[in-house]
């Protein structure tokens, strides 16, 4: 106390934050704090190249319809392995595909960077979905374990706020980078994703080393296939049904406008790799300012109530995006672009709180599965739609879809705050 009464008011508002953040991830358990730093690592790689990745791959000679190609086919992949992924983790525990899909985002980088055509990279997309999918089941499986219902959405966008403190500058590294290199052609960009290659390599290491797992092969049901294992976890929970069709629809902007993104910026709207490296640090910074907040308010006021009100704000993103006269509009919509990743965030802080741990593998994958169905398909149709009715289209199309069905669905499903996950007695009465 005392030591706090003597400092500056300047310091006092920078460490009384920091020391409240601390005490948070103090009392989670280890795995989420390996889940943070791995995340926040490879977020900052990710970002050193996530402005260029489309650029890259036209210069490799892919068009719009191609672009699109890339990402479904990945998308597939994932849809396609999700749901036995998901039934091997509750089965097996998590770890060694979570460490799995670490090394696989390495082989993602090295094969970008080795690529002599655009076809290569759909080998490099079908890597970078399966380990999205292997990672992305162990997070929602120590997300379930680590951490309370009372602190999940603030958790989730904490982890999200880290990420931002390494990322947010990855764009403005990259910019020079690319400049020294060459400019944005295709040997001018190629050198990031070595340094990319050699990030993961690191970070590989780190989570082999530090991560625990939740669950053995002595804890799983004998007999229980994956067919049998999905069907009791849907059998009789309509709540259960609805959310499949609600997860689904939320990842349908994600899916379909991030292809064609940075090429509608620098092609139609004429942005440089400056204004790109500004729109992806906007958005990081917004998340950063903004990501913890309407988290805590999340876990104050219920998850859907926050969702509601950002959706409004993404909306108003695209259609900034659309209109914009200035790279100053690009970076603003860049963002408030922000709003739709801080509402899939405290989504997925609803996923959780749907079932128990024990099933939260299987969970995972089926999700997968469904969200697939429409992952798939959304960036050949953003293909398809630039080519046919123009690029603007891209970004109206999601917009209305998610107005006209993914929120009036929305209204239909029980808030999940201070609501026990799924007991046997509430799947019956349900």
């Amino acid at each position: 106390m005392v030591e706090e009464a003597s400092m500056n008011p300047v310091t006092r508002a920078v460490v009384k934050p920091l020391a409240r953040v601390s005490r948070f991830i103090t009392r989670q358990k280890r795995n989420y704090r390996v889940a943070v730093a791995r995340s926040a690592a490879n977020n900052f790689l990710y970002n050193l190249t996530a402005q260029y990745d489309s650029v890259y791959t036209v210069a490799l000679g892919a068009g719009s319809v191609e672009l699109g190609t890339v990402n479904s086919i990945g998308n597939g992949v994932a849809a396609a392995i999700a749901v036995p992924v998901g039934w091997l983790v509750d089965r097996y525990g998590f770890k060694r595909f979570y460490v799995l899909g670490v090394g696989l985002l390495a082989g993602v980088a090295l094969t970008y960077a080795l690529a002599p055509t655009w076809q290569v990279i759909i080998a490099a997309m079908i890597l970078y979905q399966v380990a999205l999918r292997l990672t992305g089941t162990g997070c929602s499986v120590i997300s379930a374990d680590s951490v309370g219902n009372e602190d999940r959405a603030t958790a989730q966008n904490l982890c999200a706020a880290f990420r931002s403190v390494l990322s947010m500058v990855a764009p403005l590294i990259a910019a020079p980078l690319v400049t020294a290199f060459g400019g944005m052609a295709l040997e001018g960009l190629r050198p990031l994703y070595y340094i990319r290659f050699a990030g993961y390599a690191l970070i590989l290491f780190f989570v082999a080393a530090q991560l625990k797992d939740v669950r053995n092969s002595t804890q799983a049901t004998p007999g229980v296939s994956v067919v049998s294992g999905v069907k009791e976890l849907l059998e009789g929970s309509n709540r259960l049904r609805k959310w499949v069709i609600i997860s689904s629809l939320t990842t349908l902007p994600a899916a379909m406008t991030p292809p064609f993104l940075q090429v509608f910026a620098h092609e139609v709207k004429g942005a440089n790799q400056y204004a790109l490296g500004a729109i992806g640090t906007a958005t990081i910074l917004a998340r950063l300012a903004f990501g913890i907040p309407f988290g805590r308010l999340a876990d104050r006021i219920g998850r859907k109530k926050v969702i509601y009100l950002l959706t409004p704000l993404w909306y108003a993103s695209h259609l900034l995006l659309i209109f914009s006269f200035s790279p100053i509009t690009l970076i603003l919509a860049g963002a408030l672009w922000t709003f739709y990743y801080i509402n899939a965030g405290v989504t997925s802080a609803m996923t959780l709180e749907l079932v128990s741990v024990e099933d939260m593998g299987t969970w995972s994958g089926l999700q997968g599965l469904f969200r697939g169905m429409v992952t798939v398909p959304a960036p050949i149709l953003g293909g398809l739609i630039w080519r046919e009715l123009g690029p603007a289209y891209v970004f109206l199309v999601p917009l209305v879809i998610d107005l006209v069905l993914r929120i009036p669905l929305l209204t239909t499903v029980p808030e999940t705050l201070n609501v026990e996950r799924a007991s046997s007695e509430r799947d019956q009465q349900r």
